[in-house]
């Protein structure tokens, strides 16, 4: 079962989701982008992944857990 982190702009600031939680806010992308990627490594679990959404609704994923 894959595990998203999911980063996003809303209302001109940022955020993620993960299991339904949001943790906003955040002033740039790469803030959090960062806080994300903190959580994701914490979580240490198969199947865990980061993922960027554009306004357009476009996905890319930029981080996989690759521990086995």
């Amino acid at each position: 079962m894959t595990e998203h982190f999911i980063v996003y702009e809303r209302d001109h600031s940022w955020q993620f989701t993960h299991r339904g939680a949001i943790t906003a806010p955040f002033k740039t992308r790469d803030d959090a982008i960062a806080a994300a990627l903190e959580e994701a490594r914490a979580a240490d679990r198969h199947g865990v992944e980061v993922i960027v959404q554009d306004k357009d609704l476009q996905q890319e994923t930029i981080w996989r857990h690759s521990g086995h």
